[in-house]
């Protein structure tokens, strides 16, 4: 239906076939009937029931020159005001199969004055047919939520408008004025063929609205409803007939809930921190600057919803008041849950638990003393955004001293490691150009680079798809070498990405440097890493 305002006369086209609100209203009316036309226009609807329908048609309307335009398709055309006029008095004696009113009501200050008249103007077993638009209209709703309410020439803002329906007061109302609705029926938009079309896209605000607030708002059956179009009849002649929501209506408006919360788990982030009796003040600054960044990534509509797991490995019930009371303080805009009790599981059993308690499609792994500054979550969603084929993003690091930190390496040999974890500093200086290799150094700079053969633990930005498709962390890896072989398993089904506009500082220390526990733990793990995927020796 095409639609152009001049003078305040609404020219439109009539496509009998079409799905809009004049074309339903005239497949309603049988041919050969009486029909009282009001707000009659330019006399569109009435010249084809007249014409196409040979009805005998009636009608009202207010601007002179649309009259004009409109007498060659009436019986009898009157040129009054609908808010002054007394029909009664104008159509004397006459009786009516359908009193037709398209898209009128809501430009009346007080349409139940005229409303009320209609019953006495209906021949026995008339019927009303009435177009009003939607103001429930999931796309008005959002730019209203969006601290926006914008008139327009045309639409559901038309500026000419006084009144505003939704589905339960234009049936209130008709009631009100002794009428009963006995059928329902919708013209139905799509919200990106709207008027309100960025509210929805382009980072609007439904693109960034948390997902809780999309499903109230398109949950409804009317979300995508645009015009109800009412048959009604005298109260007393009405019976029991209920008038539903078209199940086309409901359908489209459950399609587009899926596929607005679909498009809203792509920007939802699940986050998983373990902890082993943590140092208090390193973890408050990871919240804090965790926190940071995820707002920066919801104001630039990257982010809809954020979820913080955190494990806590601890040897007792006495970590978790302090972790808390941690998290209350940080006010983290994320939900937040604390899982405690089940002892130590080890590192990948731990980010387990989490990984199965679901969320986003983006998992973030992050190491309790790992800072991410606070542009790091944004750029590592828009470049999984932008790169479908990429399911791990790893960031550049630095450490606590501002030197940089090597998260991507080689594959690992048993000398290797044995240089970078135990051998004493002047034997690493020496060998400093083989550790720079497996540490991948060389190509770790400030450019992007795929396929790394290997990412650190301390900070996988993954998909969750992938990762719960490989199984997550493989638990038998107590502590150590469970991220080289989770990095080795996720290269099978994906690929990973070294991506330097994420920054994070890493606090973290070496096995050797924390104890003979810890150095066993280590050999443990790389012997069943190296027995699992292969040795290397030099």
């Amino acid at each position: 239906m095409a639609m152009v305002q001049t003078h305040h006369i609404y020219h439109r086209t009539l496509d009998p076939d079409s799905q809009d609100s004049l074309a339903k209203l005239a497949r309603l009316i049988r041919p050969g009937s009486r029909v009282l036309d009001l707000g009659a226009g330019p006399g569109i609807l009435g010249r084809y029931l007249a014409e196409q329908r040979t009805c005998a048609v009636d009608g009202v309307e207010y601007n002179p020159a649309a009259v004009a335009e409109a007498v060659p398709g009436y019986r009898r055309l009157e040129c009054a005001d609908l808010e002054q006029i007394v029909l009664a008095e104008r159509f004397t004696g006459c009786q009516y199969d359908y009193i037709l009113c398209a898209d009128i009501l809501e430009h009346l200050r007080r349409p139940e004055a005229l409303l009320a008249q209609w019953p006495a103007l209906l021949a026995p077993g008339g019927q009303v047919l009435l177009s009003a638009p939607n103001a429930a209209y999931a796309g008005l709703i959002a730019e209203l939520l969006a601290d926006d309410f914008r008139y327009r020439p045309e639409g559901l803002l038309d500026a000419t408008h006084l009144r505003f329906f939704t589905r339960l007061s234009l049936l209130r109302l008709l009631e009100d004025c002794g009428l009963q609705s006995v059928a329902l029926d919708a013209t139905i938009m799509p919200l990106d063929h709207s008027e309100f079309t960025s509210a929805w896209t382009g980072g609007g605000w439904a693109e960034t609205a948390p997902p809780t607030l999309i499903r109230a708002l398109l949950g409804r059956p009317e979300a995508l409803i645009y015009q109800f179009i009412v048959t009604a009849v005298p109260a007393a002649e009405a019976g029991t007939t209920v008038a539903h929501v078209p199940a086309e209506a409901v359908d489209a408006a459950q399609a587009t809930l899926a596929a607005r919360l679909a498009a809203s788990a792509q920007r939802a982030l699940s986050i998983a921190l373990v902890t082993y009796a943590p140092d208090l003040k390193v973890l408050a600054t990871t919240l804090e600057r965790l926190g940071q960044a995820l707002r920066h990534a919801q104001q630039r509509g990257l982010l809809t919803e954020a979820r913080l797991t955190l494990v806590d490995n601890g040897p007792g019930p006495g970590c978790r008041e302090p972790l808390q009371n941690l998290l209350e303080t940080a006010q983290l805009p994320a939900t937040v849950d604390v899982l405690s009790g089940q002892g130590n599981v080890g590192y990948g059993a731990a980010h387990n638990l989490a990984l199965h308690r679901g969320g986003g499609a983006v998992h973030l792994i992050l190491n309790p003393d790992v800072w991410v500054e606070e542009d790091a979550l944004s750029e590592g969603l828009a470049f999984l955004a932008a790169h479908p084929e990429a399911g791990l993003v790893a960031p550049a690091a630095w450490d606590g001293q501002g030197r940089r930190h090597a998260l991507c390496k080689r594959y690992p040999t048993v000398l290797d490691l044995a240089l970078r974890g135990f051998a004493p500093g002047w034997l690493r200086r020496r060998l400093q150009t083989r550790l720079n290799r497996y540490e991948w150094y060389e190509q770790a700079g400030d450019a992007v680079l795929w396929d790394p053969p290997i990412a650190s633990g301390c900070f996988m930005l993954c998909r969750r798809a992938t990762l719960e498709q490989v199984g997550g962390f493989r638990p038998d890896y107590f502590l150590y070498f469970e991220d080289f072989d989770l990095s080795l398993r996720l290269a099978a089904v994906t690929r990973l990405v070294y991506a330097p506009q994420m920054r994070i500082i890493h606090l973290g220390g070496h096995a050797a440097r924390k104890g003979w526990r810890h150095i066993a733990l280590f050999l443990r793990a790389a012997a069943r890493f190296f027995h699992r995927h292969g040795w290397r020796w030099w």
